[in-house]
């Protein structure tokens, strides 16, 4: 018997040994993917280790707009765990938490992921995007206001820009406002009921997409969170007064933007010339459209989820048209309120820059190039 436990316990030792050792090589080998600043969204271009400062929520302290009533007015928290939330793909696997850094191994495959950080009690108190995709090129294009954007050649979340690859160029789904992405698959399950009303019930919730609430003030406007337009939050994606030709260097990154570090949500001004018919090209999956210097950029028909008041589902739109969120506010047109789109129809080709929306609604983002 004696020398049964010895043995058992020679056994857990060398366990332990070799689990050490391996997080200790984990740890050597991992890249740091927040040495260029932290954000919501980390890209990763090839398999490898890798780990990210998981002290910080979002880009920091400059993500903070001082009285636009965040949920939190530091940017610092205090995890002591990690965990992964979504696995499209299976790519990544062995996440670690060690102090402040969530460490975690990507594989061959693309696709997309979220590691959440957990307190003591066990709630959420942040979530990662992991892009896991070829690193994505920027493109430049002057528009018809003489002002030159840089914009990624892919939605976000999307793992390729090439048009015949169909659904693999669509991208992640993100309700207004929002830092989380949602998947087709999750969003076809229904929406969810958000009974709290507040932003920290989303942070702590992020793979909830949440039913719309109608405003009690303005006719047929919905949000996901609030039912009165005085206090919803303008500010969660830095850009509230409808800035439509806002400069960029202006332009503020918020701690719920969902782009990747030196990327913001596009303004509405940066898809004006999406109302020029001389620069689109219409296909099958989508649209190219001519960036003016010899080169083009591809749209898909990625489609979004309209959610009025009385869906408990989601409506699937059947892929027929392009829409992407812009990060203005729509507070001062008309009877709606909510976020802004700009958007494409397939069948009727017609094309609108600006388009006032249910904030609850998902759609893609399509992120552009913060001013150096």
């Amino acid at each position: 018997m004696k020398k049964l436990y010895l043995a058992i316990v020679t056994l857990a030792v060398l366990l332990t040994a070799a689990s050490c050792a391996k997080k200790t090589a984990i740890m050597k080998a991992a890249v740091n993917l927040s040495a260029n600043g932290t954000a919501n969204c980390y890209i990763v271009p090839a398999p490898g280790y890798y780990y990210f400062d998981a002290s910080i929520i979002g880009n920091g302290q400059k993500g903070i707009i001082s009285g636009a009533g965040f949920h939190t007015q530091t940017a610092g928290i205090k995890p002591v765990s990690a965990k992964i939330l979504m696995n499209q793909n299976d790519v990544i696997s062995d996440v670690l938490f060690d102090a402040s850094r969530v460490y975690f191994k990507a594989g061959d495959a693309l696709g997309n992921a979220q590691i959440a950080v957990y307190d003591a009690a066990g709630e959420v108190l942040w979530s990662w995007h992991i892009w896991r995709t070829d690193a994505p090129a920027d493109v430049k294009y002057t528009n018809r206001d003489n002002i030159t954007w840089t914009v990624m050649d892919r939605n976000l979340g999307a793992i390729s820009d090439e048009p015949k690859d169909g659904a693999d160029t669509y991208g992640l789904y993100y309700q207004w406002g929002r830092k989380d992405p949602f998947t087709v698959v999750t969003l076809s399950k229904g929406m969810y009921t958000n009974k709290e009303q507040s932003i920290e019930y989303a942070v702590k919730h992020p793979r909830q997409a949440f039913k719309p609430v109608s405003w009690t003030d303005v006719y047929d406007a919905f949000d996901w969170y609030n039912v009165n337009k005085n206090t919803t939050n303008h500010y969660l994606w830095g850009n509230p007064d409808f800035a439509y030709c806002h400069p960029l260097k202006d332009m503020k990154k918020t701690i719920y933007d969902p782009c990747p570090a030196g990327y913001i949500v596009a303004p509405a001004n940066a898809f004006i010339d999406f109302e020029c018919p001389e620069r689109m090209e219409f296909g099958d999956r989508g649209f190219m459209f001519d960036l003016g210097n010899g080169g083009k950029l591809f749209f898909p028909y990625c489609g979004g989820i309209y959610t009025g008041q009385k869906l408990d589902r989601p409506d699937m739109t059947g892929k027929k048209y392009f829409a992407v969120w812009n990060s203005c506010s729509a507070r001062f047109i008309y009877w709606d309120d909510g976020g802004s789109r700009s958007v494409v129809y397939k069948d009727t080709h017609e094309a609108r820059n600006y388009y006032g929306d249910s904030r609850a609604c998902c759609y893609p983002v399509r992120c552009v190039r913060q001013a150096e």
